[in-house]
């Protein structure tokens, strides 16, 4: 491996967890105008993509567990005998519930609108 594909991996690394050009060109040890020529080859733009979908999939996994962890203690707390934490806990529950479905309603509408763009559906 050359030193330029040691620097290319670093900045593809920086770029994938979402670091600026500034810091991702301080990262691999070369200039931003370099990052942003890189930035226009279609490889290396292809493989920073590539980083940062598995960036996310490591963060929505992360944030699933977290959230089904929560969940159960809003399950617990809406068993407690102190009608107030009840109370809270359920209202918790109902406003983050609503939150989710919206979310998935608009992941379902980004992913209809992606589906066409890549037919070259125009609106």
């Amino acid at each position: 491996m050359t030193q330029n594909d040691t620097q290319k991996g670093r900045a593809i690394e920086a770029l994938g967890f979402g670091l600026s050009i500034t810091e991702a060109s301080e990262n691999a040890g070369v200039t931003r105008k370099t990052i942003y020529r890189w930035l226009e080859n279609e490889e290396f733009s292809a493989e920073v993509a590539r980083c940062q979908g598995e960036v996310l999939e490591r963060v929505k996994g992360r944030l699933f567990a977290l959230t089904l962890k929560g969940l159960n203690v809003l399950g617990e707390l809406m068993e407690s005998r102190n009608e107030n934490i009840r109370l809270k806990a359920s209202s918790v529950m109902s406003s983050r519930f609503t939150e989710i479905l919206e979310v998935l309603s608009l992941e379902k509408r980004v992913e209809v609108l992606e589906r066409e763009a890549k037919q070259g559906n125009s609106w």
